[in-house]
């Protein structure tokens, strides 16, 4: 990912630290690609649950599901982010700076 957006010379990485909020995007489309599959699987094959192909499967799309989404999840929190907390002047200035060098 580019550090600066190429259309407004916004700089992603508001503070230290700031991609945690991404990582927890990522992890709730992993619990929910986890939930998703683990009760549609018990859905499916109740009342003869295969369980230990359900416990692989469902283990697999928990493990693959956050490094499929992570770019995804950056841009749900850098708009989650901004939503909440508003660009500030050194931002804008910022911002403006990065266009003006490119």
């Amino acid at each position: 990912m580019v550090e600066d957006c190429p259309t407004c010379g916004h700089h992603f990485e508001r503070d230290h630290g700031y991609w945690i909020g991404a990582m927890i995007v990522a992890t709730a489309f992993s619990v929910v690609g986890f939930l998703t599959v683990f009760v549609g699987g018990l859905a499916v094959t109740w009342p003869d649950v295969p369980w230990n192909v359900l416990l692989l499967v469902t283990l697999v799309v928990t493990g693959v599901v956050p490094a499929i989404t992570y770019s995804s999840a950056r841009t749900i929190w850098v708009a989650m982010d901004l939503a909440v907390r508003p660009l500030e002047r050194h931002e804008v200035e910022r911002a403006d700076q990065n266009l003006k060098r490119t």
